[in-house]
């Protein structure tokens, strides 16, 4: 126990602290002359160690070659040698030329299920992980950190590379609004390098998940509500006005709050680069969804004389009808007569007699000419609702990128978008593109006109049409270049965090 750089007699112990301060492991005492590298292997630690671990330490711990076969590395300060003392801007400076980032970075999404059955953000999100782990594989870790989960789930993430986390579960206000639990780190994972969040609510939750574990936060937004407001068509519509700014206000707070930002699609990159002046504004087009993706949609036997069927998809809040442009083509497929029916997929339970009736009152459609049908949860149903459609329609007139067009296009069936939709602005590069364009977008006849056209096709140039438009757009805007293109923000944004904490003075590196 007698040690002689001491020089008398002590006792050790391996004590490992997180970057927020906590002690997360704390051994047993050893005799005061065993070495640190001896001390770390009796300690306990090692087994606790996951791939892409650091360690911080002493100059002492040559443990490197413990850490290397678990897939670990140890990070030191830098040794003065023959120097009095370091300047900040050298030791600054000479770390960063020599620290070539964690052997894995850790990457966490979050999101509040795994599966699609809410489609928007939670299908965008699931895509994104899957394309950005493939990507990435060797050089990051893919963590999707979800509000709930099943075997299935967890499975399916893990057969494509996926770590899913599932949030515990909580009790009072956590257990009426899951995404709540996000905000609580993971004992799985308390500090990942980076976090990754969607929108408004998502992106409140990982404010705080992100403060709590000291680590990077590259913000996603898909819609911008400082124009929602204007288009809505309510009797309260300045008491909406004021609730859509303070949505888009809170939203761009957590823009300013984030290392970085990245926006779905073109026209919203343009919108937030206006309202975020001091913050440079990345951009994201999805690709083709795999998972609906199919080689015809033309199985199902068509041959017969058949109504023409149109199909738009949305959530039936009333006031979100018209904000999406449904009554516009509501008005056009009653102008066309009784070859053409209308087919409106999200309506809530109990809803649908309500929905039908605001569409007849509101437009020119026929009962007989419209079918109300709830919102599609199982992503298979929701193939199967594409697969028996002739036209998916989306004349919304906000800027958000639409993910049911795109959905569309991977499932091989003809579309028709407004001009003023946010994936338009992406199909204007494609050639075949404009075809399916609306410019009047708020005009009915000339949505008319445009169905028409469609239907005097064959389903044989129906079919080609589409097929060839999917593969068009594959060919601008594919998820392997966009995940190569954002594997190299995240490296910049943990990079800049590791020059950052060490010119603020800190002499162990970039937190793990």
């Amino acid at each position: 126990m007698y040690s002689s750089y001491k020089s008398h007699t002590t006792y050790k112990r391996n004590v490992v602290i997180s970057p927020s301060g906590e002690i997360i492991h704390n051994s047993c005492l050893f005799e005061g002359s065993i070495s640190d590298k001896e001390l770390v292997k009796q300690s306990g630690l090692l087994p606790l160690l996951q791939p892409g671990d650091q360690i911080m330490a002493d100059k002492g711990f040559v443990v490197q070659d413990l850490l290397t076969p678990l897939g670990c590395s140890v990070v030191m300060p830098s040794f003065l040698s023959s120097k009095q003392q370091f300047s900040k801007v050298w030791s600054a400076s000479s770390s960063l030329q020599e620290w070539e980032g964690p052997s894995l970075i850790d990457v966490m999404f979050l999101c509040d299920e795994w599966k699609s059955s809410k489609a928007g953000l939670s299908t965008f999100n699931r895509e994104f992980a899957i394309n950005l782990a493939a990507a990435t594989t060797g050089s990051m870790k893919i963590h999707c950190y979800v509000s709930k989960s099943d075997d299935r789930d967890r499975e399916d993430a893990r057969l494509h590379g996926v770590n899913l986390i599932t949030a515990r579960i909580f009790l009072g206000s956590y257990a009426l609004d899951p995404i709540k639990g996000l905000k609580i780190r993971p004992s799985e994972l308390p500090n990942p390098h980076l976090v990754i969040s969607h929108g408004r609510k998502l992106g409140s939750a990982a404010f705080f998940l992100v403060e709590a574990a000291e680590c990077k936060w590259i913000h996603f937004v898909h819609v911008y509500r400082g124009d929602l407001g204007k288009y809505k068509k309510t009797t309260a519509v300045a008491t909406d006005t004021i609730k859509e700014n303070e949505k888009h206000q809170m939203e761009i707070d957590l823009c300013k709050a984030a290392d970085a930002v990245v926006a779905v699609g073109t026209r919203l990159q343009q919108k937030y680069s206006r309202s975020l002046p001091n913050v440079k504004v990345e951009i994201i087009t999805p690709g083709i969804f795999k998972e609906f993706y199919s080689e015809s949609q033309y199985t199902i036997h068509r041959t017969l004389p058949r109504i023409f069927n149109v199909v738009l998809f949305g959530q039936a809040t009333f006031e979100g009808l018209s904000l999406k442009g449904f009554d516009i083509v509501a008005n056009a497929i009653g102008s066309l007569g009784k070859r053409f029916e209308l087919t409106f997929v999200g309506s809530y339970p109990g809803e649908h007699r309500k929905v039908e009736q605001w569409f007849l009152e509101n437009t020119c459609i026929n009962r007989n000419q419209i079918i109300i049908c709830g919102y599609c949860s199982d992503p298979e149903e929701l193939k199967m609702m594409f697969y028996q459609s002739d036209l998916v329609a989306m004349p919304s007139c906000s800027e958000e990128f639409e993910l049911v067009p795109l959905k569309a296009i991977s499932a091989g069936i003809p579309i028709l978008v407004s001009g003023e939709s946010g994936i338009a602005e992406a199909l204007q590069e494609v050639v075949g593109g404009n075809a399916v364009i609306v410019e009047s977008n708020k005009d009915a006849d000339e949505w008319a006109r445009r169905i028409r056209e469609i239907f005097q096709e064959s389903t044989e140039e129906r079919e080609a049409n589409a097929i060839k438009l999917r593969e068009n757009y594959g060919k601008v805007f594919s998820w392997r270049t966009e995940c190569e293109r954002f594997k190299r923000m995240i490296e910049r944004v943990v990079k800049n965090g590791y020059e950052a904490f060490l010119v603020q003075g800190h002499s162990w590196g970039f937190p793990n």
